[in-house]
């Protein structure tokens, strides 16, 4: 435990895979990393557990280069679930700072993805009126929820998100945090604005795409103007929603230019939104990396590194990414959770030690009523005992 990987980067097997990059201020040792999603293993007052620290070193002990930790809420109005990271407050420094400690200190780096839940929230759940930038009901947890209720934000709550997202980064950066990520993917907040989809507003906020865009740039250069150098910016987008009247990969043409004009240092693309949620956790009818030339044609737009993400679940497929040029770095969720040595074993040859990812898909616990994520195929993440005695 705490040790660094003494992994070489010269690997011969995966030298793309296992070679360092720059991701503006910060390096990586390697190609890999483990993107956020929401596993509900903090505490219920949203500090760092055992669990939830034990979860991201097993990643670090494992050989990952980034490893984003999240997500991690920036507001107290968008505590979506009973388990969820927070970031809004001084109080949940202390854990977050032995958090990203621990990780580094087995040679990965720390990263934190930020994020408002916006519409893709439950008012039951909250105990606050959900915020959208147009008062468009989630298709999804509008259903689910009797009490759903939502309202458009004011230009008023659109500056105090904005000062609860720059807060947060701030607090990162003092936690430990080396790389921070802007969630703005996946019909969250951010992506509610930049989306022609659900952002109807006629305002500053509205209507274009540099003005529904607006509120992700002054976060971006927010974040920039306070850190300058001390932290990497990443954006998390999708490049396509899969709705109709959603975004498309053409439509970041001119986009991912501001986006790095205003101070990001790497891109990472998604795909979906909660009415695409098979985009957002491919299944296995869609095969490998279903959304790698999403990926590629973003990245002919962008200078800055582009992280590709979806059904990459080995780190043979993740050179071939590589060495297609198609993406610099490659994230790898469900094949870490099923076995969180991977990339240390494939480096070394030992590929049929390999716990593998089924794509069962039974780590989305929201998706299957469990209270927080389990994995089918690793002991360590077992499914929670109270929903086994049900």
């Amino acid at each position: 435990m705490g040790k660094k990987s003494d992994i070489p980067s010269n690997n011969n097997k995966y030298p793309l895979a296992a070679s360092p990059i720059d991701i503006g201020p910060v390096k990586l040792k390697n190609r890999i990393v483990f993107p956020t999603w929401q596993v509900n293993y903090a505490n219920t007052d949203g500090t760092v557990s055992e669990k939830l620290l034990e979860f991201y070193t097993a990643m670090a002990d494992g050989g990952c280069g980034l490893i984003f930790t999240g997500c991690a809420v920036v507001s107290p109005d968008t505590v979506a679930f009973n388990r969820v990271m927070r970031i809004d407050d001084d109080r949940y420094l202390p854990g977050l700072r032995k958090l990203f400690q621990e990780i580094e200190s087995r040679g990965s780096v720390p990263g934190i993805q930020l994020i408002h839940y916006g519409r893709q929230a439950l008012t039951s759940v909250t105990g606050c009126e959900l915020i959208a930038p147009s008062p468009i009901p989630c298709p999804v947890m509008s259903k689910f929820d009797p009490h759903y209720k939502l309202r458009e934000m004011t230009v008023d709550d659109i500056h105090r998100v904005y000062n609860d997202f720059i807060a947060a980064a701030a607090r990162a950066a003092e936690a430990g945090a080396r790389v921070i990520e802007v969630h703005a993917a996946h019909g969250y907040l951010l992506n509610e604005f930049l989306s022609p989809y659900s952002n109807h507003r006629t305002d500053d906020y509205g209507g274009n795409a540099i003005n529904r865009a607006r509120l992700i740039l002054q976060i971006i250069r927010g974040i920039k103007d306070k850190l300058g150098n001390r932290v990497a910016i990443s954006l998390r987008v999708s490049g396509n929603e899969f709705v109709e009247g959603g975004l498309r990969p053409i439509d970041f043409k001119d986009l991912i230019r501001q986006f790095e004009q205003n101070g990001i240092d790497m891109l990472n693309v998604s795909a979906g939104v909660y009415q695409s949620m098979e985009r957002i956790v491919p299944p296995a009818k869609l095969g490998v990396a279903p959304h790698i030339d999403i990926t590629a044609e973003l990245k002919q737009y962008s200078r800055v590194p582009v992280c590709a993400v979806g059904s990459i679940d080995s780190l043979e497929l993740a050179e071939e990414v590589l060495y297609a040029g198609k993406a610099e770095l490659v994230a790898m969720g469900r094949a870490q959770v099923a076995d969180p040595a991977i990339v240390n074993k494939s480096l070394l040859g030992k590929e049929s030690e390999i716990r593998k990812c089924i794509k069962c898909s039974k780590c989305t616990f929201w998706t299957t009523g469990d209270p927080q994520m389990y994995c089918s195929v690793n002991p360590a993440y077992q499914r929670p005992q109270k929903v086994l005695n049900e």
